[in-house]
């Protein structure tokens, strides 16, 4: 039988419950809780820590990841940053599975990790650039739903997400071929949101681009010739957003819609985390120096597009570092009247497929705009058990209570004081194991920025 280890005397942020609650003693027993209890617990041959003086909280889920477009060897970046889940939303098959039984199995050191496989565009191409055809696959026709989706839920996914250019019909298929056997999301485009609701999605992706032909001005619409390897896709959205009627008859079907059918919103809003950082603010932070060498090396590739300017290494590719600051409040305007009238926020950074902000440290930003909008203890439980019930593991991750793994982080400040004392971080608890955040940051690669001043 495993050692069980006792902590005693912490301070719970409890995500469940909506609280926080001091002199909490918990009971590790392996990789689980066996038990949470108010006040002292007597446990003969227990190990015991005293965390008197410190935060406990569940540990971070990023719902929003690409784990084949960054190096294994990064993988650690997750824990060092809280973040003991994350779900992948697009990568070839083989290699999403591959990873996720590394991690899951500890062969390699990282978050457990659950998997959707490919992107799934419809006839047209999202993408051109063979750097990211390695997350796409297609699904071109109705009646081609049957044996690709059939195929993922064989491998054994735990979700499928629908891309850009599928159009409503096959993303309708999908949800019905699915059946509530796993959840089905969508990065939507040629499809509306309010389609994919309709017929039953699970959750939507980015809302900077699934919602926004629900949303916008009727003239500012994209339509089904779009692209998002075009600079004038981001331009157009990014002023569609800034004129957003947020009050309007269209927009208040939508919120009411994904509050009665209760569609998760991942929301993705650290794609503008530059926009409220500024340029100046964005080139000293000293995260860059955690980008994995495989999205360095990417950048690297779009100097002979944008020149050899100091942000090269952060430079989205279609916007300007910095730029979107009024479409970034809009955004988190919806987030908070979405939340607000009961529907369910979750947090997630397309870090991999986004070179910057790196793994892991990209969510502790989704949190500080996600707090911006609804607050911190939300901000908290919508990374935290709100994101474990969008996976459908509550029984397992999403909150400190008995059963559940010990995933937990020891904190020596207070994040619902101030948001950004998640990065107090001082212990990461991954079933049950003990992981410091400056060792696992030491075992990764670094970038070396030149201008980092």
């Amino acid at each position: 039988m495993a050692q069980a280890t006792l902590f005693s005397n912490a301070r719970l942020i409890d995500v469940v419950e909506r609280r926080v609650r001091n002199g909490v003693s918990i009971l590790v027993e392996g990789e689980r809780i066996a038990r949470v209890a108010d006040g002292r617990l007597l446990v003969p041959g227990a190990v015991e820590i005293d965390l008197d003086g410190k935060t406990v909280m569940p540990g971070l889920i990023d719902t929003h990841v690409h784990t084949v477009m960054m190096d294994a060897e990064s993988f650690p970046l997750f824990l060092a940053a809280g973040v003991t889940t994350a779900r992948d939303v697009g990568g070839r098959l083989d290699l999403v599975l591959k990873n996720r039984a590394d991690l899951n199995s500890g062969a390699k050191l990282g978050p457990r990790l659950f998997v959707c496989g490919p992107l799934l565009d419809g006839p047209g191409a999202s993408f051109e650039n063979p750097g990211f055809t390695i997350m796409l696959d297609r699904v071109d026709s109705v009646a081609a739903v049957p044996a690709k989706i059939g195929e993922l839920l064989a491998a054994g996914v735990d979700g499928i997400k629908c891309y850009f250019t599928m159009t409503a019909d096959i993303v309708r298929e999908v949800i019905r071929f699915v059946g509530k056997r796993v959840p089905v999301t969508g990065h939507l485009g040629y499809c509306s949101s309010m389609d994919a609701i309709e017929a039953g999605i699970d959750g939507l992706e980015h809302v900077w681009i699934s919602p926004y032909n629900d949303l916008c001005a009727l003239n500012m619409r994209f339509g089904r010739d779009a692209s998002m390897m075009k600079r004038e896709f981001w331009t157009q959205t990014l002023a569609g957003w800034e004129g957003m009627d947020l009050s309007g008859p269209r927009a208040r079907a939508w919120f009411a819609a994904m509050v009665d059918k209760q569609v998760h919103m991942g929301t993705t809003l650290d794609l503008l985390w530059t926009a409220k950082a500024g340029v100046e603010g964005s080139l000293r932070d000293a995260d860059r120096t955690l980008i994995p060498p495989a999205c360095v090396a990417r950048q690297a590739k779009m100097k002979k597009f944008l020149g050899d300017r100091p942000d090269w290494d952060i430079h989205p590719g279609f916007y300007e570092v910095g730029e979107g600051s009024r479409a970034l409040e809009k955004h988190q305007e919806v987030v908070r009247i979405l939340h607000e009238s009961g529907g369910r926020v979750v947090g997630g950074t397309d870090c991999g497929a986004m070179a910057y902000p790196p793994p892991g440290f990209a969510l502790l930003r989704e949190i500080e705009l996600l707090a911006d909008a609804i607050g911190t203890m939300s901000a908290l439980r919508a990374v935290t058990h709100t994101a474990a019930s969008y996976l459908r593991a509550e029984r397992d991750i999403g909150a400190v209570a008995a059963g559940r793994y010990a995933d937990f982080l020891v904190l020596g400040g207070d994040p619902i004081r101030d948001v950004r004392e998640l990065r107090s971080l001082e212990q990461v608890y991954r079933g049950g194991v003990a992981h410091r955040p400056e060792e696992l940051i030491a075992s990764v690669p670094r970038h070396e920025p030149a201008g980092l001043h």
